[in-house]
């Protein structure tokens, strides 16, 4: 191995170690911190978790009245779409109830962790059955932005003209008889 050699695979490993180094601290500025921590005391965890099974309830009893007007109209395919979010929805309320439980007692054991991770359940489980029932109105085809019917005042300024301006009135024809040509016929 000459000199030259061995001074250039040294310089090489010396710039490849650096650049590794320089490559791991750009690695933790980059680095992304998914946990996000709950910033309610527990008493206001524990309010708005029960605001958020309220909400779900309501939502239910909701999807329940547009599964009596499938049945009423006798629409297999809507009763069976809402049926299905219905069964859906029972099954998020279920294990809300769990997680509430849970919930609870966390606030009792004065455990933040179990507090913050049941009550980000509660939170999802909230968003899922939000979601169903907006599904549920969709089976059966009603906008739950709908406000009724719409109604379209129109005024009219006063000076523009009542008659169409682009229309080409129709000649009127000459009725007149002609004078006669001669006396003689």
């Amino acid at each position: 191995m000459t000199a030259r050699n061995w001074i250039l695979g040294t310089g090489a490993f010396l710039l490849g170690t650096v650049a590794l180094a320089q490559g791991k601290d750009r690695n933790k500025d980059a680095e992304v911190d998914f946990r996000k921590t709950v910033n309610l005391s527990p008493q206001e965890t524990l309010v708005q978790a029960n605001k958020y099974q309220l909400r779900m309830t309501e939502t239910e009893s909701r999807v329940n009245v547009l599964m009596d007007q499938a049945r009423k109209k006798r629409d297999i395919v809507k009763l069976n779409c809402v049926s299905d979010k219905l069964q859906q929805l029972k099954g998020l309320q279920s294990v809300t109830d769990i997680s509430m439980k849970d919930l609870n007692t966390a606030i009792s054991r004065a455990d933040d962790a179990a507090r913050q991770h049941e009550y980000t359940r509660i939170t999802i489980l909230y968003q899922k059955v939000l979601v169903l029932g907006t599904e549920s109105e969709n089976c059966i085809g009603e906008d739950v932005s709908y406000v009724g019917a719409t109604v379209v005042d129109v005024e009219i300024d006063p000076s523009v003209p009542t008659t169409d301006p682009t229309a080409i009135p129709t000649p009127v024809p000459d009725v007149t008889r002609p004078q006669e040509a001669s006396p003689f016929i």
